[in-house]
């Protein structure tokens, strides 16, 4: 008897992030994935360890997760994410061949560094393979690992943000082949800006721009206290927009020109012919963002906004809380992707 649609599988993908800790555990139950748990924890100061733990645990907690193993993730511009091509090779070979062309692949010294790296497909050559290889210092996965260990936490496995934030989304839209994607993920400091197609590798890049520079821009603007600016961005006053378009405009501007910059360049040099979809997640307080960027990057339609809790079944115990409130689930776009790593 065949009993597999009854097996249910569990993990827990954990964001640490600045300005907040997002948790969320997903189960496979059968042939469907669920959102069993979520929470979300504020961080007021990224530099206090004592701090970071107790949202961790924080957001665990909410989640219904505490005590479980996660899947956790680092980020930032010093990583190096590359498609390259080889000759074919025995998995083990892999990293030792990378490692030995390092230089010559644009990849961090391995005495520095964490090699990674996964076989895609059949090179256009026909006769090697493309494999795409990730290269993150050692002293940033030192870090992260420090600061998950100080709060007893269990990793299962430490990805990297971008590579997230695309599994995420490419689960989310059901990218179809002739597909370009181009997601932007809004973070508090800064934003992540990832690009795929079958036709081409992974692009990622770094944009100095993330929520806190526009929640600053119109405080100052419409002279909104801090308590209250957050309810504030989620119901602009229709009459207000334009203002508040007004005093954005340099933000938004400098965002477009990332992602037009980042889109040309990857039509360019890897797939000319697929058409871009755009996505938006992360920070979406402020409801006009997606449409007002994509008038200025050029495209018809606002971007989509991926939401995952729009896109699986969510089922939270009864009566427990979470410290979230009205969260919304771009938000959880990275934790989501880290709990489909597991699965």
């Amino acid at each position: 008897m065949n009993l597999s649609f009854l097996r249910r599988q569990r993990v827990v993908g954990l964001d640490v992030g600045h300005g907040s800790v997002k948790a969320l555990a997903l189960e496979r139950r059968g042939s469907q994935d669920i959102v069993v748990g979520r929470g979300l924890s504020r961080i007021e100061s990224t530099l206090d360890n004592r701090q970071i733990s107790q949202a961790i645990h924080t957001a665990l907690a909410a989640a219904g997760a505490g005590g479980e193993p996660v899947i956790a993730a680092i980020g930032g511009p010093d990583i190096i994410i590359r498609q390259v091509s080889l000759p074919p090779l025995p998995p083990a070979r892999i990293i030792p061949a990378l490692e030995i062309q390092h230089r010559e692949l644009g990849l961090l010294p391995p005495g520095e560094s964490v090699l990674d790296a996964q076989v895609l497909r059949k090179s256009k050559d026909g006769v090697g393979q493309d494999i795409l290889s990730i290269s993150v210092p050692r002293a940033l996965v030192e870090e992260r690992s420090r600061i998950l260990q100080a709060a007893t936490v269990r990793v299962q496995v430490l990805d990297v943000e971008a590579l997230a934030l695309l599994n995420a989304a490419l689960y989310i839209t059901g990218l179809e082949a002739g597909e370009l994607l181009v997601l932007l993920n809004v973070g508090r400091l800064s934003s992540t800006l990832c690009l795929f197609s079958e036709q081409g590798p992974v692009v990622a890049r770094y944009l100095d721009v993330g929520a806190e520079a526009f929640t600053e821009q119109l405080r100052a603007t419409f002279g909104t206290p801090p308590s209250s600016t957050e309810s504030f961005l989620r119901a602009i006053p229709a009459a207000d927009l334009p203002r508040a378009q007004l005093a954005c405009r340099e933000l938004i501007e400098r965002m477009a020109a990332d992602i037009r910059l980042s889109l040309n360049f990857y039509r360019t040099e890897y797939d000319r012919d697929s058409l871009p979809r755009f996505g938006i997640g992360g920070w979406t307080d402020l409801a006009a963002l997606p449409r007002w960027l994509a008038e200025r990057v050029g495209t018809n339609a606002p971007l989509e906004l991926m939401d995952p809790f729009k896109a699986v079944e969510v089922r939270l115990k009864a009566g427990v809380p979470t410290p979230d409130g009205e969260a919304s689930g771009p938000q959880y776009l990275q934790a989501f992707g880290l709990a489909l790593r597991g699965l």
